[in-house]
């Protein structure tokens, strides 16, 4: 139909007609289309010739889709994605309800380590009927859609999974307990200030490392990646070979960040919205790691450190990244690499998900009576082989 097929992700699709465009986002039987002011009579061309091959079903106001809350409020230019239906889901399914206590973060006490692991036959034959799996697959959907809070915590527990034990056990419930009493929270977007500059990047990043923190003496690596001061992308791993040194495994992570700023970047520049975007400014507290990155190529310490970490180098070289330190105390990254004190957890935790003013912004426009988000869905049906297949928007 003339649509352009996003190459970085093949789910989206672009309509460009005059000043119009459309982009159409497609999730199993979910369309869900974004449009400029020029773009809504392309909307209206390309569902009536869909509607020709199968019936589309207009949802109206997007504010739920895929187990997730959307509220938009166009007039003061702040939106928020929130998952509190599916946390109570959680906690209904796994009978939590009466052994339910404020939790002021994810995780505390010791780690997970073979040291705890030890059980009786009596415990290990009752936490293999535990729904350990279960949980950390529903625990993972929200950590990936709306709660990057939870990432390293949960990551800490699903790298144990196939050791069940009565400890891994407690350790997610104590992740589901500090749900239960954050349920409303999620990813606060606000509308970005224009032109962008090095001063308010269009993109920008941070990352950081914890040396020899998890078993086997590896390393832990988390990075937080922002659009229009936006958070689009989080991760936590374990690197797959031990680091010798903390810097080494600053680089590590730094690598790690680079391959997603390429993503990212990509994505951004087949869109076409965005023109001269500078480059992508990088926050790192490790100054060690940062000169040898922008300036020492060559040393006696670092030779060792791989081959790949010469591709981040290139990324500054051609200006695709600057990077610039921060310290630790304001890296919100380092809550992706260890368990944090509740008071630094939740500073970390506002800083990349929006403040308490930010989070309450919609309670507080329905208190004053204000209205709801102002978008659209579709859904689509048409027959293939005796069966039906719905698309929606």
């Amino acid at each position: 139909m003339g649509a352009t097929r996003h190459l970085n992700d093949e789910c989206v699709y672009i309509f460009r007609e005059g000043n119009g465009w459309l982009l159409l986002g497609t999730h199993v039987d979910d369309i869900f289309p974004l449009f400029n002011p020029e773009g809504r009579k392309l909307r209206d061309k390309i569902f009536s010739a869909l509607q020709k091959k199968m019936t589309l079903e207009n949802k109206g106001t997007l504010s739920f889709a895929l187990d997730t809350k959307i509220e938009r409020d166009a007039e003061a230019g702040i939106l928020k994605i929130s998952q509190p239906a599916y946390i109570a889901g959680i906690i209904s399914d796994f009978n939590a309800e009466n052994a339910l206590k404020s939790r002021d973060n994810p995780s505390s006490g010791p780690e997970i380590s073979e040291e705890v692991l030890p059980q009786t036959d009596e415990e290990k034959q009752k936490a293999s009927k535990l729904p350990i799996r279960n949980l950390i697959g529903r625990l993972w959907w929200l950590a990936l859609v709306s709660r990057p809070d939870i990432v390293c915590a949960l990551h800490k527990c699903a790298i144990w999974q196939n050791k069940p034990s009565l400890f891994l056990w407690r350790k997610l419930g104590h992740i589901v307990q500090y749900l239960a009493g954050t349920a409303s929270l999620g990813l606060v977007y606000t509308r970005p200030k224009l032109p962008f500059s090095k001063e308010n990047p269009l993109f920008s990043a941070m990352c950081d490392s914890s040396y020899a923190s998890e078993p086997g003496s590896r390393s832990r690596i988390g990075w937080f990646f922002n659009v229009a001061g936006g958070l689009v992308s989080w991760d936590t791993k374990v690197s797959k070979r031990v680091m010798t040194a903390t810097t080494e495994a600053e680089c590590h992570g730094l690598v790690a960040l680079g391959k997603e700023n390429i993503w990212q970047r990509d994505f951004q520049n087949v869109l076409g919205f965005f023109k001269n975007v500078g480059p992508t400014i990088v926050f790192q507290d490790n100054s060690a790691a940062i000169r040898l990155a922008t300036g020492c190529k060559v040393h006696k310490r670092s030779k060792h450190f791989g081959v790949e970490f010469n591709s981040f180098r290139e990324y500054v070289d051609l200006k695709e990244i600057e990077i610039i330190h921060r310290s630790t105390d304001d890296l919100a990254a380092d809550m992706l690499t260890k368990s944090l004190p509740a008071e630094k957890f939740q500073k970390f935790r506002d800083m990349v998900m929006g403040d308490h003013t930010k989070q309450d912004f919609f309670l507080s426009r329905r208190e004053r009576g204000g209205g709801g988000p102002t978008q659209g869905r579709f859904s689509a049906h048409t027959q293939r082989g005796g069966g039906v297949a719905s698309f929606r928007v």
